[in-house]
């Protein structure tokens, strides 16, 4: 099996970056603000812009950090945006979150997510 050399060529290069940021997080997180990397598969700048703009709104606060179980091995979640539903806390009528860490049970049967959700 042979690769196309201007594919190869293309795997091989550095990666592109959109960047977004938040007007007035700085002034309102001083030196607790951060700022995020997500690297994704793709390769369209206007999609990576998007993406980029819906994280830094997100990321803009104020943020809750709960811990939820789920059902399975789900450390595929890490790094993305759910919708969460559950019975109480907020979560009746269904709240993005974004997931920062998920511990998986063993023997698979859940996950503990560690997730942030907006609380306004």
């Amino acid at each position: 099996m042979s690769i196309d050399p201007g594919f190869a060529a293309w795997l091989k290069q550095d990666a592109l970056y959109a960047i977004s940021a938040v007007a007035g997080a700085p002034a309102a997180w001083g030196d607790k603000a951060i700022s995020s990397t997500v690297v994704s598969p793709l390769a369209n700048e206007s999609d990576a812009q998007t993406i980029a703009d819906a994280q830094a709104a997100f990321m803009a606060g104020p943020l809750a950090q709960d811990k939820i179980v789920v059902k399975g091995h789900r450390k595929d979640l890490i790094g993305q945006c759910v919708t969460i539903t559950g019975d109480r806390l907020g979560y009746e009528a269904g709240a993005a979150v974004f997931v920062i860490g998920a511990a998986e049970a063993d023997p698979g049967s859940t996950t503990t997510l560690t997730v942030l959700k907006r609380t306004v």
